[in-house]
């Protein structure tokens, strides 16, 4: 089925817009704690988890590469590094902020590029008759 819709490109978007939706309610959670004491603030990688995947494609076969990148998940990590207060908490709301306004802005923009390529499909589909 991947075929179909355009192979490890859309898986990638795919993966990516579930990624920017974990990190949208990471952040908010992240917000909503910000006068909890001893809340620890919360990030979630991905975006290095993929380069990896990618860097490491070379010689794959296109099934090999989309096997990986379907098992390629968001991790949700814990800074507990970093004490922001006296009472544990190290929420920086300013940088919770422009983490959630940012990736409000990404998730827009891949939904926009998923739509597109989406479109494109549809186009070659229909051989552009509508």
């Amino acid at each position: 089925m991947n075929e179909i819709f355009g192979g490890n490109s859309m898986t990638v978007l795919q993966k990516s817009l579930d990624a920017l939706w974990l990190r949208q309610k990471v952040v908010s959670n992240n917000i909503a704690n910000v006068d909890t004491p001893g809340y620890k603030s919360q990030t979630v990688q991905f975006e290095s988890l993929l380069n990896d995947a990618l860097q490491g494609s070379t010689g794959q076969t296109e099934d090999q590469l989309n096997a990986k990148l379907q098992n390629l998940n968001p991790q949700v990590q814990q800074d507990t590094s970093t004490t922001m207060r006296a009472d544990g908490n190290n929420v920086d709301i300013d940088s919770e902020n422009v983490s959630l306004a940012r990736t409000q802005i990404e998730y827009l923009y891949a939904t926009r590029m998923m739509s597109s390529e989406i479109s494109r499909m549809k186009y070659a589909i229909t051989e552009g008759k509508g």
